[in-house]
């Protein structure tokens, strides 16, 4: 204890205070340090400053915030001890913010907030505005933030544009904090090219939780730029339950793109309330697929078997993304009246017949097919589809499930009937990593890419990706833009760290507005923000197998294509 006798310390403290002195109470506690005496003899201290005259105890105070003490819990009781005896001593607490050392000052900002001394606003204003510290300033701002003042946003706005983050991170959230429209209208108009701003804004807004700004997040599902789009899909899905009835209602009048998110982001949710909406999505049957696609693959996330019959016309769409996400959704869905129409389907042997085999057999919808061995039709289309389209890893996983089932002879009599004529068992040595959160958009890749001779890595995790693509040999990445969590800008960033786009070419498959410009009403992909971001092409959903192969083809350092 550096030679200072506790109890002399704490008996000339008291008597200090009893005579009101505090010139010499000030000479005493210059001795109060980690250098001089021990945890416990500062709280004794603090104990006994508890019990002085709020005249004498408050200067004390203030002065003990200079000296050095580290212990957390006598810092927190210093803090506290401020704070009850300010009350009345308010001009004070005003000097010490205005002239006074940094931590002095920090400690009676903080105070003027949580004490909701209104005499203080001039001054913690004056600091946001002309201060330099980024130290000081902070907690200005949070101070500040706790009167709810709707005039103070034009403060708090003012330094939106700091170079210091942490500032910037601070004055959103107290606009954040104000309790009127303004404030939201006010963060949505902070929205820019700039990755943290932006995601900063949208967080401001959902940790209101008040309608308004729940709205406006919910409509930023409908922004162009992506990373506006994603941290609020991000958020929405945080949110959880409580944000489906503003998903749904934004369905009204919803542009496509703008529809496919809410329902994706409904997906992730997964709450049967936005069952209803979500079904009579799919017995209008949009015009475009990338609707379609979106409702069917929510519904393989949100389960309800008691509408799965609705399920069954997806199987028949024109394209084969959707057909496939049916399939996963049925598979998840499984009813008696379910099953008993997919029967009714195949047995005909029709055009929709073999869509439908095909769609469940690619997408490995494997509850489904012990329920269907008992067709001689379903037999024979599989039996089919096996050996002259499946690729080899659906062919694969087909017979290991028909082993499963017990249908061992089954198995071995499709596999006797595979030949060398059928699809390559051994693909390309191209290394092709794909990444899609949606695991029957992978087995669409994989069975597109089989088609032209070529194997891949498929990877349902983003970050899982990532480690894979950086630690070994990748001559494509092909990934979704919109993937909750990481998304394909925040991959291709990741990857771009190591990777030139002349190194490593990335294929960006997405919908129909992102990454696009329109000139004299012609839409044309913009190539020089897919460059400026780091991706080398652009596939619109939904894509062709000509226009999938083209672009895989092109990007490839050797091209599949010429030897075909």
């Amino acid at each position: 204890m550096g030679g200072i006798n506790a109890q002399d310390f704490i008996n000339e403290l008291i008597f200090c205070l009893n005579e009101k002195d505090i010139v010499k109470a000030k000479a005493l506690l210059q001795f109060a340090s980690d250098s001089n005496v021990d945890v416990q003899v500062q709280k004794m201290a603090l104990a006994e400053l508890a019990k002085g005259p709020e005249n004498v105890v408050f200067s004390l105070l203030e002065y003990l915030t200079k000296i050095d003490i580290s212990n957390a819990d006598v810092q927190e009781s210093l803090y506290d001890l401020i704070l009850d005896k300010a009350y009345g001593n308010t001009n004070l607490v005003i000097e010490y913010i205005i002239n006074n050392e940094k931590r002095t000052r920090i400690q009676f900002i903080r105070a003027a907030g949580d004490l909701f001394l209104e005499e203080t606003i001039p001054v913690l204003i004056q600091i946001v505005q002309g201060e330099k510290d980024p130290e000081i300033i902070i907690p200005a701002i949070k101070s500040l933030a706790v009167f709810r003042k709707p005039e103070h946003i034009e403060v708090f706005a003012s330094v939106t544009t700091h170079s210091d983050t942490d500032i910037i991170r601070a004055a959103i959230f107290a606009i954040g904090a104000m309790p009127n429209p303004q404030a939201a209208d006010t963060l949505i108009s902070f929205l820019c090219e700039d990755e943290t701003i932006n995601k900063l804004v949208v967080q401001a807004l959902a940790d209101k939780q008040e309608l308004y700004d729940l709205e406006k997040i919910t409509l930023l599902l409908s922004s162009p730029v992506t990373i506006i789009r994603d941290t609020a899909i991000d958020e929405l899905i945080n949110m959880g339950k409580k944000a489906t009835p503003l998903l749904t209602k934004a369905f009204q009048n919803a542009e496509a793109d703008y529809m496919v998110h809410l329902i994706t982001t409904l997906g992730y949710i997964e709450d049967q309330a936005a069952i209803p909406a979500i079904m009579d999505i799919i017995n209008t049957q949009p015009q475009d697929a990338n609707i379609r696609q979106a409702a069917y693959e929510a519904m393989e996330r949100i389960p309800s078997p008691r509408t799965a019959i609705c399920l069954v016309q997806g199987l028949q769409d024109p394209e084969e993304s959707v057909r496939m996400s049916a399939a996963r959704a049925i598979d998840k869905n499984l009813s008696k009246p379910l099953v008993a129409g997919l029967k009714n389907i195949i047995r005909d042997k029709s055009t929709e017949a073999v869509l439908t085999i095909g769609a469940l057999i690619d997408t490995e919808a494997t509850n489904i097919f012990n329920f269907l061995m008992g067709e001689e039709s379903f037999r024979e289309l599989a039996g089919k589809h096996i050996t002259e389209k499946a690729s080899p890893a659906i062919r694969k996983a087909f017979l290991k499930n028909m082993a499963s089932i017990g249908q061992i002879e089954f198995a071995k009599e499709i596999a006797s009937k595979i030949t060398g004529n059928t699809q390559a068992e051994s693909p390309s040595t191209m290394k092709i990593v794909v990444v899609d959160d949606s695991k029957m958009m992978l087995r669409l890749y994989q069975n597109k890419l089989s088609a032209l001779g070529l194997g891949c890595e498929i990877y349902h995790r983003p970050e899982d990706a990532v480690k894979r693509i950086l630690s070994g040999k990748t001559d494509l990445v092909i990934t979704d833009l919109n993937m909750p969590n990481i998304s394909g800008l925040e991959l291709t960033t990741e990857i771009r760290r190591k990777f030139t786009r002349t190194d490593l070419p990335i294929l960006m498959i997405t919908t129909q507005s992102d990454f696009v410009k329109e000139k004299e009403g012609d839409v044309n992909v913009d190539a020089s923000l897919l460059k400026k971001i780091g991706i080398n092409r652009i596939l619109h959903k939904p894509f062709s197998d000509t226009n999938f192969k083209e672009a895989v083809c092109k990007l490839l350092p050797f091209d599949p294509c010429e030897s075909e």
